[in-house]
C-alpha cells in the first residue's frame, strides 16, 4: 500500500470565525456560532412523489435550534457564496458521532482509494479525503497503481479490497487514463462497498428510482448545495447541467428531475452551449475545463454550481470564472471551497453507512 503525500488542499477546514469585512471580492463569508449541539439526526426517508431517488441519506437535521449556514444577506454587487467548508463543517458533527459509536463496538471504519498514476487534480481530492476521514475516525488506505496497468490488473486490485472484511468501502479515483474503461471495470466493485455508486446496479438503480445503495458523492454533494440554496425547492426550475459524464453529469441529472426540475443536459456535442445556460436559474458546470463559463453564460441571478477541479500550473480552478461570473448569478460555489468539502462529507457519509451495515 503506497502513501500518497500532501497535494493541494480542497477545503475541509471549518468555516467557523471567518467573517471578513473588506474582502477585496465582496464574498459573503459565513460566521458560525459556537453552539453546543447535539448530534446531527440522519433523516433516511420523505415522503415524495415517485421517482424518489435516494439522496435522503444526506439529509440531515440539527435537532434543537436550527440554523442554515448560508442565510446571508447578498451584496448587491456580488452573488451570494454558497460555501461548501461552511456545510461540511456543519455535517461533519453528526459523521463523527456516527463513527464514535461504531468504534465503541469496535469497529474501525476503513476506506480504501485506488488510483491509477498520480494525476495532481486527483491527488487534491485524495489529499483533502484523508484530512477529513482523520478528523472523523475512518481510517484512509491509498494503492497507486502503475499509469500503464491495464483493465485486469485494475480488477485485480479492487477485487483484493472487496474480499478484506475489515475494508468498508473501495473508490476507483476518476478520470481514468483514457487506455482504461470504466465500463469494464465498475462492476468489480461490490454494490455493499461501492460507497461512490460507480457499480452499474447502483446507478442502474438510480437510474429507475428504486433506491441506489450508495448515491455518488459528488452528486450527492451538488443537491446538499443546492437544498441551501435559495432556488430550494427545485420543483418547475429550469436546470442546465454541462457534462453527461456517468461520474457527475448523468447522475446529477437523475437526482434533480427527480426534484421535479426541468433538466437540460449539455454536452460537447451540444451546438451551443452557451445558449442553453444563458436560459436556466440554475446552472451546474461539470466539465473540466478551466474557467469555461463566465458572465456572459448566466442568466441574472442565476445559481451556479461549479463542480470543476483542474490544476493548472499548481493552483486548483473551476470550471467557471469565479471573478466574472459572481457579478451576474444570484448565487454560485467558489472553487477550492464549493462542492469539493461536500463531496468529501457525502462520501464519507456513505463510508460510515457501509460500516453500519457490514459490521
Amino acid at each position: 500500500m503506497r502513501r500518497v503525500g500532501r497535494a493541494f488542499e480542497n477545503g475541509t477546514e471549518p468555516a467557523q470565525h471567518v467573517r471578513r469585512t473588506g474582502d477585496p471580492l465582496r464574498r459573503d463569508v459565513v460566521e458560525l456560532d459556537e453552539l453546543t449541539v447535539r448530534p446531527l439526526e440522519v433523516v433516511r426517508g420523505k415522503t415524495c412523489p415517485q421517482p424518489c431517488l435516494s439522496t435522503n441519506v444526506f439529509h440531515f437535521s440539527l435537532p434543537g435550534r436550527v440554523f442554515n449556514a448560508f442565510a446571508q444577506t447578498p451584496s448587491p454587487m456580488a452573488a451570494r457564496i454558497l460555501d461548501g467548508r461552511a456545510l461540511a463543517s456543519e455535517l461533519r458533527i453528526g459523521l463523527a458521532a456516527r463513527s464514535e459509536a461504531l468504534a465503541q463496538r469496535g469497529i474501525a471504519p476503513r476506506l480504501v482509494v485506488v488510483m491509477v498514476g498520480e494525476d495532481a487534480s486527483s491527488l487534491a481530492y485524495v489529499s483533502g479525503m484523508r484530512k477529513l476521514a482523520g478528523r472523523i475516525g475512518i481510517e484512509l488506505g491509498v494503492e497507486v497503481l502503475p499509469g500503464n496497468v491495464d483493465d485486469a490488473g485494475v480488477r485485480a486490485a479492487l477485487d483484493t479490497h472487496a474480499r478484506d472484511p475489515g475494508t468498508h468501502g473501495i473508490i476507483l479515483q476518476q478520470p481514468l487514463p483514457h487506455h482504461l474503461s470504466i465500463r469494464r471495470i465498475a462492476d468489480a466493485i461490490p454494490v455493499e462497498k461501492d460507497v461512490d455508486g460507480a457499480n452499474p446496479i447502483n446507478q442502474g438503480r438510480l437510474a429507475f428510482a428504486s433506491g441506489a445503495t450508495f448515491v455518488p458523492a459528488t452528486p450527492a454533494a451538488v443537491m446538499l448545495l443546492l437544498e441551501r440554496s435559495e432556488k430550494w425547492p427545485l420543483r418547475g426550475r429550469e436546470v442546465t447541467i454541462i457534462g453527461r459524464s456517468n461520474v457527475v453529469g448523468l447522475p446529477v441529472s437523475l437526482l434533480i428531475m427527480a426534484e421535479d426540475a426541468t433538466v437540460t443536459v449539455t454536452h460537447k456535442e451540444t451546438r451551443d452551449v452557451r445558449a442553453h445556460a444563458q436560459t436556466a436559474e440554475i446552472l451546474v458546470v461539470a466539465a473540466g475545463a478551466p474557467h469555461l463559463v463566465d458572465a456572459s453564460w448566466l442568466a441574472p441571478g442565476a445559481t451556479v454550481i461549479d463542480v470543476g477541479t483542474t490544476v493548472v500550473d499548481g493552483v486548483l480552478l473551476g470550471d467557471v470564472d469565479f471573478e466574472s461570473a459572481q457579478t451576474v448569478a444570484g448565487e454560485i460555489t467558489p472553487v477550492p471551497g464549493g462542492v469539493g468539502p461536500v463531496t468529501n462529507i457525502a462520501l464519507m457519509t456513505n463510508v460510515i453507512a457501509a460500516a453500519e451495515s457490514l459490521g
